[in-house]
Parts: structure tokens; sequence; C-alpha cells
């Protein structure tokens, strides 16, 4: 497959903003000290030897420094030794509790951490963001003349408990997914095989018919029912990853809830789960590649009080920490910013009394000044969204997607909305509902995290709505699981999210919104919508399938089932000496395979 020149282009934009930052104290490369020596005409012999000793000491250091390789290595196996830390124990903050490790009912970033420590797909991504033969559990394989025909020839491997990983175990974990028992939020994910959409949807029952098969123990045979160009960087998304028949068989609904049901092929294996406490990880001596695995284990904490993770990091209770606002200032100098392809947006509830009104939907977004938000609460760092896709998805023509169609879809009262027009607005609402402030005060929730910088937002958007509508919303905070729980029931108003892009096009944005989405918590249906994503997803020309979609971006944003809020641009403070992370703009946010620590 060739190189995806936007995500190329991406990463180097962020690996030279990383090198940049990383001279300041906190960053990947800063090993700098300051020592100052005092010159004395009367310094004895044994303070000119211990002069001597501590330069020799600075020299040695540097020496050992220079041996460490300057930028991301995947040739971890042939580190020297003289440069690693004794103790290779990686301490990281999870921020909650991972809601699922079964691989083809996950569908969050926490789970979705873990499980790429712990499995192993047909690839893996390294730092470079290229699909490339032999990275993963698949060291070969074939695609026919016509796009459709993927042939995969499976390496060598075992599950940690020493049992093969075979092409059986895909075929089984990605039929799993298709199966309408299950009735996985992420089925939509396996579309592109033959047959499985309507497999998962009950138009045929005999799972033969679909598209996945294990000729043998090392060859598993894949056919589309179209030619997808992005097919083969889906692999790398948990929802692909294998999975154990026979423990699902023999433990049902605990499978992969407790560290002794959670299979691993991967780097890591789980070795202790403490819920809602910590997860350790160790490195698993039955992974296929486990001489380039240096670490030893992985201590995941799951605190979600922002001062905590900040003291935590602070005393060395951690080794890298998201930054939240409060703490900009602080670590200014010290931060590393990453980029993602990820867009947070209040998720509405259309199938709700009052939320089915597109005007009421508009006048809740309009009345939020998200510009005013994020450079009050984030100095500016954080890009606000006034669109669902992302910056730097591909689009066509050397251009992004954000590019062909617009950076602002939409405006609120901070971006060209008069209080006028937005009064009018909210009346009109209000008088085709039949309804008052104070019913829709009644009726209205916010619902968002538990991290007390959810509820400072949540705040934020209370008062503006408040002031800007004369509409009291109250602010629901629950467990991440529990959020979850309620928006896949419908048991909310409107409700914080976002959503993180599995692979490199705008369809893995877009799709979401259409009527028969699982994922579409919104609950919002338009046939002119669906109609659209469904020519974008029958064109294997570029640009008509762009053209499709920007068409429905702009009625989504039109109808407004979402409101978008920003663009993640992640801030890091990391230890120094940390290396060989994989964080990249999609897919792998912190791949740990690689990762070392050097001598501090």
């Amino acid at each position: 497959m060739k190189r995806n020149k936007w995500l190329v282009l991406l990463l180097v934009v962020t690996l030279i903003a990383s090198l940049t930052l990383t001279a300041c104290g906190g960053g990947d490369e800063d090993t700098s000290s300051d020592a100052k020596v005092e010159e004395n005409i009367n310094d004895s012999v044994e303070e000119q030897d211990k002069e001597k000793k501590d330069k020799e000491e600075v020299k040695k250091e540097e020496t050992e420094e220079a041996k460490a390789p300057e930028g991301f290595t995947t040739d971890t196996a042939n580190l020297s030794q003289d440069i690693l830390a004794e103790e290779q124990v990686l301490k990281v903050n999870l921020g909650s509790e991972p809601p699922c490790l079964d691989p083809q009912l996950s569908t969050d970033e926490s789970s979705s951490t873990i499980l790429n420590d712990t499995l192993e797909g047909i690839i893996r991504m390294d730092h470079t963001g290229e699909v490339k033969k032999g990275s993963g559990m698949a060291i070969d394989w074939e695609i026919n003349d016509d796009k459709t025909e993927y042939t995969f020839k499976l390496r060598d491997a075992q599950w940690s408990d020493g049992q093969p990983v075979t092409a059986h175990d895909f075929e089984y974990a990605w039929k799993r997914i298709m199966s309408p028992e299950l009735a996985s939020d992420y089925s939509f994910m396996t579309y592109d095989i033959k047959n499985a959409e309507a497999y998962f949807k009950g138009e045929i029952t005999d799972p033969n018919e679909i598209g996945v098969k294990a000729v043998d123990d090392h060859t598993l045979k894949v056919t589309l029912g179209k030619p997808n160009p992005t097919f083969l960087s889906k692999l790398q998304h948990s929802t692909f990853f294998p999975a154990r028949k026979d423990m699902y068989e023999e433990f049902g609904d605990r499978y992969a809830s407790e560290a002794d049901l959670v299979p691993s092929c991967g780097p890591f294996k789980v070795s202790e789960w403490q819920h809602e406490s910590k997860i350790v990880l160790e490195k698993n001596p039955a992974y296929w590649d486990a001489d380039s695995v240096i670490l030893d284990k992985i201590h995941f904490s799951m605190i979600t009080n922002s001062n905590s993770r900040v003291g935590m990091y602070e005393t060395g209770e951690l080794d890298y920490t998201g930054v939240p606002q409060q703490f900009i200032d602080k670590y200014m100098d010290e931060l590393e910013l990453i980029t993602d392809a990820c867009t947070y947006y209040r998720t509405i509830n259309t199938d709700t009394k009052y939320l089915k009104n597109k005007k009421l939907r508009k006048s809740l977004a309009q009345a939020i000044d998200q510009t005013k938000v994020w450079k009050t609460m984030d100095k500016g760092l954080t890009p606000a969204a006034y669109a669902l896709i992302p910056p730097g998805i591909a689009g066509y023509g050397g251009k992004t997607f954000r590019e062909i169609a617009g950076q602002e879809l939409y405006h609120d009262i901070g971006t060209g909305v008069s209080k006028e027009e937005l009064d009018k607005l909210f009346n009109e609402a209000l008088e085709e509902l039949g309804a008052t402030k104070e019913d829709l005060s009644e009726d209205i929730t916010f619902l968002t995290g538990q991290a007390d910088t959810s509820l400072k937002y949540a705040q934020i958007y209370q008062q503006m709505w408040q002031e800007n509508l004369g509409l009291d919303v109250e602010i629901e905070q629950s467990t991440f699981k529990v959020r979850l729980d309620r928006e896949a029931s419908g048991d909310f108003t409107i409700v914080s999210g976002g959503w993180i892009g599995d692979y490199n096009d705008a369809m893995t944005f877009m799709d979401l919104f259409m009527s028969d989405n699982p994922q579409n918590r919104t609950r919002w249906s338009n046939a002119e919508y669906d109609k659209l994503i469904e020519t974008a997803m029958n064109k294997f020309d570029q640009k008509e399938r762009i053209d499709a979609m920007v068409e429905a971006e702009k009625l989504l944003m039109d109808e407004m089932p979402i409101d978008p809020s920003s663009y993640r641009v992640s801030r890091l403070l990391k230890r120094p000496y940390v290396k060989n992370i994989v964080r990249l703009p999609l897919q792998v946010t912190s791949g740990k395979k690689w990762a070392y620590i050097l001598k501090h």
C-alpha cells in the first residue's frame, strides 16, 4: 500500500513541534544540566580529584546518551544495555476504568489503549503510521486484481498461555463482531467484507456466506463486497484483533473481565487488575517479537482528578500526563503538543420531547461562544470546532477535507450570530414546541464525565445557556462506563462526547450518523444524509466520494444533532528519559511495544 502523504506530513509536523519543545525542560530530549565550577586557589588535592571525577562522570553520561538513538527506533532489540535504566517500569494514568477489554465489544479510548498493548492484529503501526507487511501477525499478503480479495499469510505465534495463534482466531473474532446476537456497536467497521452487513442485520443467517475464511492455520482469506482503499489501515483497530473461542465459550460474559480472563498475544499481558484503581501489564515472553520489548511492566493508574494527576507527575508517580488548563501557564515551556484526528462535540438526543426540534438544537449550539471558551480555558492551544471533520483528514487534489469543505459550517454568538437573531430562533422553537423556558429547564440536562475539568466546562456551557437563552440546564456527572451505557440506552438529553478517527478518511466520522449505525447516539435519522453517505461508500473515485461527504457534513451541521466544540490537541508533560512511544493522530495514541526508559 502506498504511503499516505497527508499522514506522513502531519506526523512530520508533529515531530518537528515535539523536537522544538523538548529542549525546554520537560520534553523528549532534555538531558541538559547546569553545573557551575567555582575556582579556588586553595583547592586541596582531594577537591581537585573530586572535580576530575565529576568531569569524568559528566563525560560518561554524555557518552552513554550519545549511544541512544536520536529519534524513534524499532530496532530496540539491539539497544545498548549501558543506556537503559535497570528498572524498566513505566507509570502512566489511564484516566478511568476501561469499560470493556473484549476487543469485539470495546468502543472507548481507555480500553483501546490496553488492547493495543496486549493484543496483536494483522498489522501493527509504528511511528510512521504506515501499513507494513510483517509488522503484526501477517508476514505477507496478496491482493487480487480487482482489489476485493485479500489472502493473509500468518506467522507462527502464541498466546500467552502457549496456545497457537491461528487464522481461525481471526475468523472467529471477525464473524463474532458481525453476529446480531453480540450486537456490537462496532459491527459497521466490518461492512466492507462481503455479506457482513447482511449477516448482522439478519438478512442472511449462514455465517459461511461471510467473506472471511481460515483456509488453514496460517492462511486467512478475506473477500470484500467492493474495493475499499482504506481496508488495510482499518486492521490496526481493536475490532479486528483475534479472540479466543475456547475462553469465550467457557467464560461467556466474564470473558476479558478480570486479569486472568484477558487473553494476550501482544507485547504485554495483564498481570493485575484492581477495578477502578489500577491495571498492571507485564512483558509477554510468549510474544513473537518479545526481543523488541524492553519494558518489564506498565503501571496504569485510574485518576480522574486533574490536580492529583499533575501532583503524581511532580512526585514521580507518573512518567507522563496530560496537562489540564489550570496548569498550562506553569508548564507552557515544557508542553509537547500532539495533534489528534479527534473532534469533541455535544451529542443531542433528537428522540426526546423537545430536542426533536431543529431550531432548539441550533439555538443551544449558537448560544455557546465556543472560541471564547477555548481561549479562556485553554490559552488558545485547542482550536474551536465549527464542523465535524477535524483538520488533516485527507481530501483530494492536494487539499484536506477541511480545506475543501470550508473551515466553519455554522456560527455562534461569538462568531457572527447576533443576540437578536439568537432570540428569534429560540422563540420560534418555543412556539413550534408549544413550550416555555421553564418546561425546557425541567426536561433538559447535560451529562458529562466525573473529572473536575469536565465539570468546569459544563458549568461554562450552563452559564452561557442561561445568559444567552434564559435557560437553566442541570449538570449530571457520571463514570465513563455509566455515561456510555446511558448513551447506548438513550437515557440522556445532551451528553459530552466525541470521536477519534479509526482510519484516514472522512468516512470514519461521517457514517456514524447514518440512521442505522449503532453508534448514532443522537437517534437522528435523515434520508438525504443516508443517501449521500451511501453514494460515498459506493464510489471509488476520491473526488466523487469526498464531494458527497462534503454535502452530507453541511446537512449534518444544519440539522445539528451534534454540536461540535473542539478539535483535540493533546498537551503532554513527559519525562525526558521515557522514549519510543508511538503517538499517531489516528488509531494509536500511546503504543508501547518499543518504549524504553533511559538511565536517569
